[in-house]
């Protein structure tokens, strides 16, 4: 009783921002055109982040020497390289897949699903990190791209919250007062965090503040969005809600292995909760909303 409690008191705060002044305009229409759009667009920035990711590692290995005497010579900057372009080629290879699978459907848990990939490929920018930190440059703008991956951060986890309140009865027209919902607490969260530029972790970000307490909201919040689909399956008797729950939990799991850490085993774990997890809530989605 006290997890409905829970849930319903997410939504009410998602809603009070729905309730505000914006909504003035009287129902937002979210058509499939315009969801679609929308995916296109974050398509096309995983494309440009691609492209920024190339030309870092390009400079950065240009001036291997420096890297030498630098504050992250400590760091296996080659794994972490690789986890960043394996992490982006899995980013474009399933939003394509789960754009091009479900482009005709109105399925909301999708439409975030897929912006928690776009949101992952933020992590591009750690390359670029890199390059700063080599370079030597002002920490000012080491400190703006550590915001923009928090930023990036923070909309998945948020995305897989929305995801999961969609399937108690939130309208699907409002998608985009949601959407927005998310990327606007994002940007606060992430402007609002401390950041320490004098500690790179092996992440390659500066040390943030409050990581303790950032990581336990976080868990709540995909913990949340995972067992909205778990309550919706008891509710409906559909295991399929079962399995997507599950197979929600692994890419979740994957994904944060990603951030943290670098290394083989590492990489190869995350990658095979990735796929795996996103296989899972991909052909379960389909079997619920295309069949």
């Amino acid at each position: 009783m006290l997890l409905y409690t829970n849930i319903d008191l997410l939504d009410q705060i998602f809603s009070t921002f729905v309730r505000t002044d914006i909504l003035k305009l009287r129902k937002p229409h979210m058509t499939i055109k315009t969801r679609n759009n929308i995916i296109l667009l974050g398509l096309t920035l995983i494309v440009i982040l691609f492209a920024a990711f190339l030309i870092s590692v390009f400079l950065i290995f240009q001036r291997v020497s420096i890297f030498s005497t630098s504050v992250l010579q400590d760091i296996d900057l080659t794994a972490v390289l690789i986890s960043l372009l394996s992490e982006l080629l899995f980013c474009l290879a399933s939003v394509i897949i789960f754009y091009f699978s479900f482009r005709k459907t109105t399925s909301p848990e999708i439409f975030f699903f897929i912006i928690f990939l776009i949101a992952m490929a933020f992590d591009a920018l750690k390359s670029s990190q890199a390059l700063f930190t080599i370079l030597n440059l002002s920490p000012y703008y080491g400190v703006l791209l550590t915001r923009t991956i928090y930023f990036g951060r923070f909309a998945g986890t948020l995305s897989i919250l929305a995801s999961g309140i969609f399937l108690h009865g939130a309208e699907y027209q409002r998608m985009e007062i949601y959407l927005g919902i998310v990327l606007l607490l994002s940007f606060a969260l992430s402007a609002a965090i401390p950041i320490d530029i004098t500690a790179v972790d092996n992440n390659l970000l500066f040390t943030v503040g409050n990581s303790r307490e950032l990581g336990i909201i976080s868990v709540l919040f995909l913990t949340f969005g995972v067992l909205n689909h778990v309550l919706y399956g008891i509710q409906n008797s559909n295991k399929d809600y079962g399995l997507m729950a599950l197979g929600l939990t692994l890419v979740v799991i994957g994904r944060e292995i990603l951030f943290f850490k670098s290394g083989s085993i590492a990489l190869i774990t995350a990658f095979l909760l990735l796929i795996g997890g996103a296989t899972l809530y991909g052909e379960r989605t389909h079997e619920v909303r295309l069949w």
